[in-house]
C-alpha cells in the first residue's frame, strides 16, 4: 500500500514535469495471528505475546481496511465473535461447501 501511493504520486509528478521520490520503507515490526486469541508481535523492538499480540494484529489489519464502511463491518464482526460463540449451525456444510451454490445454480423445473 505504502509503495502504491508513492508510486501513484510519483506518476502524477513525471507527467507534472517534477521529480520523483524515492520511496524509503520504515519497518515497524511485525505481527501475527497464532490461532484464537493467541498471537505474537515484535513491534518497535518490542516483544509481546497472548491475547495483546492477538489483538495488535487484529487492529493492524482492520486499519488496513479501505473505507469507514468496511471498517465497522469488521469491527462488529469480530465484536460479535468475542461475545458469542461459534455458529455450529454452518459447519455442517464444510463437508460439501458447493452444494448450496449447485442447488441454486441448477435449473428450476
Amino acid at each position: 500500500m505504502r509503495q502504491a501511493k508513492l508510486l501513484a504520486k510519483n506518476i502524477a509528478a513525471t507527467v507534472n514535469g517534477k521529480q520523483p521520490k524515492e520511496y524509503k520503507h520504515k519497518y515497524v515490526g511485525s505481527v501475527a495471528s497464532l490461532g484464537l486469541y493467541r498471537g505474537v508481535a515484535h513491534v518497535y523492538g518490542i516483544k509481546v505475546k497472548g491475547f495483546p499480540a492477538w489483538f495488535m494484529h487484529r487492529t493492524y489489519h482492520m486499519s488496513k481496511m479501505p473505507t469507514f464502511n468496511r471498517k465497522a463491518r469488521v469491527l462488529v464482526d469480530w465484536t460479535m465473535a468475542l461475545l458469542f460463540r461459534r455458529e455450529v449451525v454452518t459447519l455442517g456444510r464444510m463437508r460439501m461447501p458447493r452444494e448450496e451454490f449447485r442447488r441454486a445454480a441448477a435449473p428450476k423445473d
